[in-house]
Parts: C-alpha cells; sequence; structure tokens
C-alpha cells in the first residue's frame, strides 16, 4: 500500500484570497519548517510542487525541501487563473513548464513530476507534458464533484467518470486511459477530496474519507495521494479580505466569498495537529511513503 504525500507550493493567500508577494517569506520561515518537521517526524518522503514563481522569489524554499530529502516537482509558472492551463493552448503553456523548468532545475535538478495550478488541465497539456520532458501528473481527482465551488468547475466534472487508479492518459482526453507516456496518479477522493482543505473544514467528513481510502488502497493497490500547502500551516495574521478573481457573479459568490470563508478554518497548528494525526494513522495502517517519481520509477507496472 502506497502514499504519496504532496504539497503545492505557491504565491495564494488563504486570508487574502489572492496572490500575496510577501507569502514565501512566510512559507520559508515558518511554513515550511513546520510541515517538514511533520514529514521527519514520521520519515515520510514526498513531493512537494513548486510555481516557478514562487521558486524564482525563493530559490532558498526549494533548497530546504531538496535537504530533507523530498522529490521537488513543478505546479506551473504561475497560479493567478488568467495562466490556468486549462485556458492555455500548446504553444503556450510549453512556453509556461519551460519558463518554470529554468528557474526550478538549476536548484531541484531535472524534474519529472507535474501538477497543475489549481488543477486545470485541458487536452493539449499531455502534450505539453511530453515535449517538456515530464513523466507523471497529478491534476486530476478522480470522482471528485466540487460544483460551483472551484474555477473551471464545468470542466472538472469529467472527473466523475476518470479511472480511479494511476493510469497512461490518452491523447483524447486526460481523463481517460490512453497510450502517452504521462503517468497519471489521480489526487484521492470520494464525492469530497482528500485534501487538506477538507481536513480543516470538517475533520468529520475526512475521517470517513481516511477510512474508505484505507479500505480501497488495501483491497484494490489503489495508492493514496493526499494534497496540502505549506500556507496551511500559516496562522491568520493579517486582515481576512475577499479579493474577487470571478468574473461572473455566481461564481464570484461560490468560487470566492463561500469557499474563501470556509478554507479559514483550522489554519495553523489547529492544521499541523490535524495532519500529524492523519499521517500517524497512515504509518499504524501500513503504508509506504512514497514521492511521484519513485512510485513511477519503482512501482508503476502499468495494471
Amino acid at each position: 500500500m502506497y502514499f504519496l504525500m504532496t504539497n503545492d507550493v505557491e504565491h495564494h493567500s488563504i486570508p487574502l484570497n489572492r496572490e500575496d508577494p510577501n507569502l514565501p517569506e512566510k512559507i520559508y520561515n515558518v511554513g515550511l519548517p513546520l510541515l517538514l518537521d511533520v514529514l521527519s517526524k514520521y520519515d515520510i518522503s514526498s513531493t512537494f510542487y513548486f510555481t516557478g514563481m514562487f521558486a524564482e522569489q525563493s530559490p532558498e524554499s526549494m533548497e530546504l525541501v531538496k535537504d530533507h530529502g523530498h522529490e521537488i516537482g513543478c505546479h506551473g509558472y504561475d497560479h493567478s487563473p488568467n495562466r490556468a492551463f486549462d485556458i492555455l493552448n500548446l504553444e503556450e503553456q510549453i512556453e509556461e513548464l519551460k519558463k518554470a523548468k529554468s528557474v526550478i532545475e538549476p536548484i531541484a535538478g531535472k524534474i519529472t513530476s507535474f501538477r497543475a495550478p489549481a488543477l486545470r488541465i485541458n487536452n493539449d497539456t499531455v502534450l505539453a507534458l511530453e515535449e517538456t520532458g515530464f513523466t507523471t501528473d497529478s491534476s486530476v481527482a478522480s470522482q471528485r464533484f466540487d460544483g460551483p465551488m472551484t474555477f473551471g468547475s464545468k470542466k472538472k466534472l469529467k472527473w466523475l467518470t476518470a479511472p480511479r487508479k494511476p493510469y497512461n492518459i490518452s491523447y483524447d482526453s486526460p481523463m481517460r486511459r490512453g497510450s502517452s507516456g504521462i503517468l497519471e496518479i489521480p489526487i484521492s477522493a470520494a464525492i469530497f477530496p482528500f485534501i487538506g482543505t477538507t481536513m480543516r473544514i470538517s475533520p468529520t467528513v475526512t475521517k470517513g474519507l481516511q477510512k474508505y481510502m484505507f479500505y480501497e488502497a488495501e483491497k484494490t493497490e489503489k495508492p493514496i495521494v493526499f494534497l496540502f500547502h505549506p500556507n496551511e500551516c500559516l496562522d491568520i495574521n493579517e486582515k481576512v479580505a475577499i479579493t474577487r478573481r470571478a468574473t461572473g457573479t455566481f461564481e464570484y459568490i461560490f468560487a470566492d466569498l463561500i469557499r474563501q470563508r470556509l478554507k479559514l478554518k483550522n489554519l495553523g497548528n489547529a492544521s499541523l495537529r490535524l495532519l500529524d494525526e492523519m499521517l500517524r494513522n497512515a504509518k499504524k495502517y501500513g503504508f509506504e511513503f512514497v514521492s511521484a517519481k519513485e512510485y513511477k520509477s519503482l512501482y508503476w507496472n502499468g495494471d
């Protein structure tokens, strides 16, 4: 049974609901050390997906992660909604990936693992990943349903029919099995996503998800993929502000107003306690913690 503890490292501030140029310093000084301590406590090997912009501003954050023995992957270059991969064409996606790699690889070495900002990809993404030397993606959350509570929600409805176990992506759709060289390692979900945000919003729901995910992994050998952010380790030390990112009124109410209020729950030490408990339970259950690169090279057999 394999458990992929994955972490997205980006400029997005939860309290401000927007990109914050001051966030990398806070994450380097507070968020990352706290998170790395929890991972070290349970001897966990994980993957940190950095945006190029974050890596450019805080190369010391990548050095810290690398020094702790974790894999460094790519989270695109720019996390802002207007640069989401599902609205970029093939050439634009290739440009974003090359730009991110040019910043990340001088410190991390060759990177092969990718996760799209906001998990937004389209049919061109698999070609862009192959063109730029990636071998794994973890942007699909099979059987997850966010409704209107996320950006790109209509396109993400296709998650409901995506394979639950890892699969090579089709050139026709990233939600289908195919013959590409890109291994999709889906983020764990069962309607609700098994991620840090859900864990903080509703620890009770997460415990139910955890029980189901652990059982499924034991019976089917499907790896668990948990998504977390170092910024979830930060306490709220600034004024909470609703920054409008959505253009439409309906999307603004759900994806900005309601979702952002929910995401403020259990940040900082509360988040770390919940994460510690979940990882401790996974260790007791017998999971082996691996990075995305390790899973691809050592454990993926194509079944």
